[in-house]
């Protein structure tokens, strides 16, 4: 009978245990302003490539299916928050702010940040803010919510706003960058002549994989991201795999 009377402690334990259901798909976003090397889509193209897509499928391989969908970024982070249609968020930065939303995987990328400017900016450049894109986490950067004019969709309308003199220059990762000048973006917008100079009392930011505390067994998927991650970068599995979406 004290076996029996258990009871739902008991239970429940063993549940929290259990690794995570087969047929339990994931939904991960990120944001479709072309981010490689996170992700990105090729012009022409439907198909989400990108490091941080190939890092979830194979950290997940065993366990679960993986969905990656590309949205305006902070409709990524509203949608992930709600955790039902959308549960996990793709190479995002830490803040307090989306800790108390998120759960923070470990890192799984490192990327170097970068200013760039106009190559003749304008005199009166540095009263001005900085350019910026909706939902980014400039903090990151070292920059405040007050410094960034952050009213740009995508990078195209960024660069076009900084060609108009509304801002000093923007902030970016350099690996970012490099994969956004290979796909062309600068283009779109009259291939301005940027600068591009480390980012004075900057270091390099880590960045993860973000998943909903609203969804159910969040803390486990946590939990097996981090031991797969952890399994992927001792086998040396990652470093190839970021490489490919570099070069």
């Amino acid at each position: 009978m004290r076996r029996a009377s258990m009871g739902c402690g008991g239970v429940l334990m063993v549940m929290v245990m259990l690794p995570l259901p087969l047929r339990a798909a994931v939904v991960a976003c990120g944001g479709d302003n072309q981010w490689p090397p996170s992700s990105y889509r090729l012009p022409g193209s439907s198909v989400v490539q990108g490091y941080s897509p190939d890092v979830l499928r194979a950290a997940l391989a065993d366990r679960v299916g993986v969905e990656v969908r590309l949205m305006p970024f902070a409709r990524c982070l509203a949608a992930a928050e709600q955790g039902r249609q959308v549960q996990l968020v793709m190479a995002a930065s830490y803040s307090p702010e989306r800790a108390q939303r998120f759960l923070f995987t470990r890192s799984y990328l490192q990327l170097q940040p970068v200013q760039l400017t106009l190559t003749a900016p304008l005199a009166a450049a540095a009263r001005l803010p900085w350019c910026g894109l909706n939902g980014f986490n400039y903090r990151a950067f070292g920059l405040s919510p007050a410094q960034v004019d952050a009213g740009s969709a995508n990078y195209p309308d960024l660069l076009r706003k900084l060609q108009a003199g509304h801002c000093r220059g923007f902030v970016e990762y350099r690996e970012v960058w490099q994969g956004l000048q290979k796909l062309g973006v600068a283009v779109a917008a009259g291939n301005p002549p940027l600068e591009m100079k480390p980012l004075p009392d900057s270091s390099p930011v880590r960045v993860h994989f973000m998943i909903s505390r609203q969804m159910a067994g969040a803390e486990r998927l946590r939990e097996q991201l981090d031991r797969a991650l952890l399994r992927l970068e001792a086998s040396g599995q990652l470093t190839p795999m970021l490489v490919r979406h570099l070069h």
